[in-house]
């Protein structure tokens, strides 16, 4: 493995050995993306305990969720108690300022006082670069999350995979370069999700109709056009890309 990837590897099992739990194992915590196939294969090679869980949002790719099923039996599955559009009725549709459905079917299912395990990298934005380290102490919740590629580079969590013939999703080679919630705020892609999965699509801009219905936002005259201003992150409908983003992918 040092011929490819220097000590990293080595680096990552020797971190995971050195936190691993005394009273049990990690709460290993699985999306089924490129950098939790990496992570689970390097807790196998270092031979640490750990229990891998996939927290069910309900709006993730159907190819996704097969593939976890497939690849990764061993994975427990933790379902929300209420599906992802059921819930946004009441708490209104997520934006990148109020995403409240990471906390509901992200963080709330890890227990108080668990050590995880993550596949989180500092390459992947500013903002996690900033937010996260090879270890990240929660003081409200005493937990404690475990990064073993967080200063890994996209280039490198591919050869792994390559080097090792490890599966992953197919998605990859349809061109998303990053996998999760379709329609997610966080989402630069959303256009192409939604051109991928319409039936998804049809769901949010149901979703937006509902929420116009039951109480209509300032400004607007249409669930299709809170959908559409969402869509670009616009707060308002005044600008002309939200009249016609529709037409720009249907």
């Amino acid at each position: 493995m040092k011929d490819l990837f220097g000590d990293k590897v080595e680096r990552a099992i020797e971190l995971l050995r050195t936190y691993q739990p005394k009273d049990g194992p990690y709460y290993g915590c699985f999306s089924g993306g490129k950098d939790s196939c990496v992570i689970k294969e390097i807790a196998r090679l270092g031979e640490i305990n750990v229990v891998w869980h996939y927290n069910v949002t309900t709006i993730d790719p159907p190819e996704l969720c097969r593939f976890i099923k497939k690849h990764h039996p061993d994975v427990i599955w933790v379902k929300p108690k209420v599906p992802f559009f059921e819930a946004a009725k009441t708490n209104g549709y997520p934006t990148f300022q109020h995403r409240w459905c990471c906390k509901i079917y992200k963080e709330s299912s890890t227990p108080r006082g668990s050590v995880m395990i993550f596949g989180v990298r500092a390459a992947e934005s500013k903002r996690r670069a900033k937010a996260w380290k090879e270890v990240t102490a929660h003081t409200k919740t005493q937990q404690y999350v475990v990064s073993p590629i967080v200063n890994w580079e996209d280039y490198e969590v591919w050869q792994f995979i390559k080097s090792r013939n490890l599966p992953y999703c197919s998605l990859y080679d349809e061109g998303f370069s990053r996998l999760g919630c379709v329609g997610c705020p966080m989402a630069s892609n959303k256009i192409q999700q939604f051109k991928r999965w319409p039936h998804i699509e049809r769901a949010w801009m149901g979703l937006f109709d509902y929420l116009y219905a039951k109480k209509e936002r300032k400004g607007f005259t249409s669930g299709k056009e809170m959908f559409n201003c969402w869509l670009l992150n616009k707060p308002t409908p005044k600008d002309e890309e939200c009249q016609g983003i529709l037409d720009m992918y249907s």
